[in-house]
């Protein structure tokens, strides 16, 4: 007699590394900021984009690392921050909506740190 085995995988969110906290519920609805923040160390810089699904914005290249806050545009279904390591480092990149968060985490050579936090059928974001 053969025997199957079914193996499933589920992914959420946006990195590998990805750690959620906040329900994502409803309340979320009624944020009207987004902040954005990227923190570690890296020795050559790095190259950070953030923005929602219809602007894009870049950070700085250097240490300090960045933290940016923008108005919640009713219309935008998410939001998200890259941030690429120049040659080497350990970066934290983290979105937050009211009482929900998204981080990622990039370490080494030219790795990419990535979160993203999506609007859900109820107007929260999750």
């Amino acid at each position: 007699m053969a025997s199957i085995l079914l193996v499933v995988f589920v992914a959420s969110g946006a990195s590998s590394c990805d750690t959620t906290t906040g329900g994502g519920s409803s309340a979320d609805s009624g944020a009207t900021e987004v902040s954005f923040t990227v923190t570690g160390t890296a020795p050559a810089g790095v190259d950070i984009t953030y923005g929602s699904d219809s602007s894009n914005y870049q950070g700085p290249k250097q240490p300090p690392m960045m933290g940016e806050t923008l108005q919640i545009d009713k219309n935008a279904l998410y939001y998200a921050v890259s941030a690429q390591l120049q040659g080497g480092g350990n970066i934290t990149c983290e979105i937050q909506i009211g009482s929900t968060v998204r981080t990622g985490h990039a370490r080494g050579g030219y790795n990419i740190c990535s979160a993203q936090l999506s609007k859900d059928y109820n107007g929260g974001w999750g």
